[in-house]
């Protein structure tokens, strides 16, 4: 059968081909009867030549954009349908797969896509035509409210995958996948506004779209979900057609290319996903939008050595330089530092990340040059997913594509905290650090606006109203889309705002009628409700003072924390996506583990309730079907605690001694070593303050390479360092009784400096570890030669 449509189609295809070919014979006619009409009239008419070159230089600049875009076309479609040949003939175009060890060749999903692209087109054509219209139409003034779709042929030419790539050491319930999506389509789409026909063809689309299988279930399908988005905007690029082509002209072009990328972004680019629910039980509001993996603070600090891209009367050049921050569709702008090749900001930032992997921050430096376009002075882009292993970075990066310059950036991971505790330490910090130049948080308040009801109507003329939320954190304000003509709208809309402090911070909700242009109620609500709820997340309905009774709006607010302290807490949060009924867990059965990883660990510093990292013992449970929510079960255990919270004395051989939690995931076979602090530290020798600056580094032997070293932050100044920094290590429960973690702290120096390095050290025995327990304990340091192996148990 499938084979019959293809013959089908094929004929008429032909056909189309021929009826092109003889179209754009009359185009160039008519086009060289033009030019020839315009000479005569510049002649008759006695108008200066000037005129006559400026059109001459619009028709050479025109003939040169088609004739490039039809190269780029005819490119891209023998790519797509005789990819051997194309790359013997253009070997810069080569796909990443021929570059990248780590991306696949993925010939197999092309000859699926080949096979599947008829029925795929059908299934875009409904999408389009019962979403994505729906959208444009809602988007669009009164006046063009017959916006539709009157065809949509997506062609015979099926997207094709250069390369893919499959991420590993992720959660054990997802799986993630990067496409080199290369669509270059004979696609004809057309759209028809009050009788207006206009339409775009060869449509081209070129990016990285990832494919997210999430939950992984124990049942037929085995996946529950999948999403697919693009991290950042896709190339775009395409012909116009009919009345479209008077939009085909510098400017003009631009802005319908950028409305375009503007309504692919709202669909499925960052943070918006396109979701796809297999499983019947699964919350598709969660897996649509899950919470962000983090944020990153980047302060631009300075740049040197730029580009003089200004040259003067004098022959001296200056620039006038800013920078551009880039994360997926999201960019933020430095201020302009005028007449300068090493100017310096001191400006900070904060970009929400959902997706660390795969993920890039972009810096770009340019020149502003007033009424033209503005000069490159060179980019550089930063792996987030590095960023968020190391947590912090303070480098002079060198700027790429350009033969000199350098740029100071400090970078910082942030995680997302669900613990009231750890935001008052936080608030305090961003009071101590901040300036007026910066733009720093504490917090983030992530909303999910759903819906609102029982919205009263016009009270003279009974309308329906034209609903639309306006949200508003201080001076943030975000609105949501119009619904038309309903009393009870639906915009299941996601909106971030940053937080300086919660405590004294509101939100305020505000429903306006757009038809009647004037407001319909609106909500005050105090953030630091949130502090006290459950997980500081309120999923609640708020009722709208309104001239009727009975309004109310359908909301989820969620607070978090914003902390460079990693905790698997935090790092690891329990996302149930699966709506089935709970097991809770009652003491008297089973191992920790099982309980799950987000109540066996928190490190001592930043727990704001007792957790089952404390217990001397395993705690046994069993498995009970219950309505009670897990998280009460284990508010309600008291475990005892092995923590020591103070040191003592300066350790047996008076060097001091550090303060360390251990601990080994049974589900994730990982090693997990919190270094919390040092105590009563010697002072180093020849330090002019009798201090030092220490740093912590950790070997897990006998593996001494770059892989097994971690190593903590330097704290200037300080005999009793505070570090707070997580590390883990991936290890198999048989090898952990042959390791041995070395710990050394040491003093940071310059290269030249003849000062003793070495603190203190210890090695601790892994082989006499209670796996089933989270221990923290203070360690004595030893001389680098007097170490000798202890463990948790017995020597420490």
């Amino acid at each position: 059968m499938p084979k019959k449509n293809s013959s089908k189609h094929k004929e008429p295809r032909k056909t189309v081909v021929e009826d092109t070919l003889l179209m754009k014979v009359v185009q160039k006619y008519f086009k060289l009867a033009g030019v020839v009409s315009a000479v005569w009239l510049v002649g008759y008419f006695k108008f200066s030549v000037s005129w006559l070159w400026l059109l001459l230089v619009f028709y050479v600049w025109k003939e040169r954009q088609n004739k490039s875009n039809e190269h780029r076309i005819c490119i891209s479609q023998q790519l797509a349908t005789d990819e051997k040949s194309v790359i013997l003939a253009r070997v810069e175009d080569l796909p990443s797969w021929v570059n990248f060890p780590d991306v696949e060749r993925a010939e197999w999903i092309n000859k699926i896509l080949s096979q599947m692209w008829p029925y795929i087109g059908e299934y875009v054509e409904k999408i389009l035509r019962e979403n994505v219209e729906q959208s444009i139409r809602a988007s669009l003034p009164a006046a063009m409210q017959s916006f539709k779709f009157s065809k949509i042929d997506l062609g015979d030419i099926p997207p094709r995958i250069g390369g893919l790539k499959v991420y590993s050491q992720l959660r054990r319930d997802e799986i993630y996948m990067d496409l080199e999506l290369n669509y270059s389509s004979d696609s004809n789409i057309a759209v028809s506004v009050k009788g207006i026909n206009a339409g775009i063809k060869d449509l081209t689309i070129h990016g990285t779209l990832r494919v997210v299988m999430k939950p992984l279930i124990n049942k037929m399908p085995l996946v529950g979900g999948v999403l697919v988005f693009f991290l950042k905007n896709p190339e775009l690029n395409f012909d116009l057609t009919n009345l479209a082509n008077a939009f085909d002209l510098p400017g003009l072009s631009d802005m319908l290319h950028s409305i375009i990328q503007e309504q692919i972004a709202n669909f499925m680019v960052l943070p918006n996903r396109f979701p796809i629910k297999l499983a019947e039980d699964l919350d598709l509001n969660k897996l649509r939008y899950p919470q962000p993996e983090g944020v990153v603070r980047v302060k631009i600090l300075e740049a040197k050595d730029l580009k003089k891209a200004d040259i003067g009367i004098t022959g001296k050049g200056k620039s006038d330089p800013y920078v551009i921050i880039k994360v997926g569709p999201k960019e933020m702008k430095t201020k302009v530092i005028g007449n300068s090749v090493a100017p310096v900001w001191n400006e900070s930032f904060e970009m929400t990340v959902d997706s660390a992997d795969g993920q890039l921050l972009y810096l770009e430096v340019f020149d502003e040059d007033p009424g033209k376009t503005d000069d490159e002075l060179g980019r550089v882009s930063f792996d987030l997913s590095k960023l968020q292993d190391k947590g912090f970075e303070d480098e002079w990066l060198p700027l790429e594509d350009v033969k000199q310059g350098m740029i100071h950036v400090q970078l910082t991971w942030l995680w997302l905290a669900n613990d009231p505790l750890e935001l008052d330490r936080v608030v305090q910090q961003v009071l101590d650090q901040s300036t007026n130049e910066d733009r720093i948080h504490a917090a983030i308040l992530l909303i999910f606006l759903d819906s609102a009801h029982n919205l009263p109507r016009a009270k003279k003329s009974l309308n329906e109203p034209c609903p639309q939320a306006s949200l508003s954190v201080g001076q943030q304000k975000q609105e949501s889309t119009i619904k038309y003509n309903t009393t009870d709208p639906r915009w299941e809309e996601h909106f971030r705002f940053m937080l300086h402090n919660p405590n004294q911070q509101n939100l305020e909700l505000e429903l306006k009628d757009t038809k009647a242009k004037k407001s319909i109620g609106s909500k005050l609500i105090k953030l630091k409700e949130l502090l006290g709820a459950n997980d500081m997340v309120l999923d609640q309905k708020f009722h709208i003072k309104t001239s009727e009774s009975g309004c109310y709006v359908q909301m989820r607010m969620c607070l978090r924390v914003l902390t460079p302290n990693a905790n698997p807490e935090w790092i690891y949060p329990d996302e149930s996506l699966i709506t089935d009924t709970t097991e809770d867990i009652k003491i008297n059965g089973t191992s920790v583990d099982e309980i799950g990883e987000n109540y066996a660990f928190s490190t001592a510093s930043s727990c704001s309730k007792k957790n089952l990292a404390e217990v001397s013992e395993p705690i046994n449970i069993t498995k009970q079907k219950s309505t009670q929510p897990l998280e009460e079960v284990v508010k309600s255990v008291e475990p005892e605690t092995r923590y020591r919270k103070q040191a003592s004395g300066t350790g047996s051989y008076n060097l001091g001694r550090i303060q360390m939690t251990i601990r080994y995931s049974l589900q994730r076979e990982r090693l997990i070593v919190v270094v919390h602090k040092c105590s009563n530290l010697k002072p180093v020798q020849g330090d002019s303050k009798n201090l030092a600056d220490p740093y912590v580094k950790l070997y897990l032997l006998p593996d001494k390479s770059s892989a097994s070293k971690k190593r903590t932050k330097i704290i200037k100044d300080n005999l009793n360092p505070v570090f707070d920094e997580t590390f883990e290590y991936q290890v198999s429960q048989q090898e952990m009784a042959k390791r041995t973690l070395e710990i050394t702290v040491k003093n940071d120096v310059g290269m030249f400096s003849s000062t003793e390095t070495l603190m203190g050290k210890a090695l601790l025995k892994l082989s006499n570890m209670d796996i089933c327990k989270a221990i923290t304990e203070w360690i004595d340091l030893a001389p680098e030669n007097t170490a000798k192996p202890i463990s948790f148990e017995s020597d420490v």
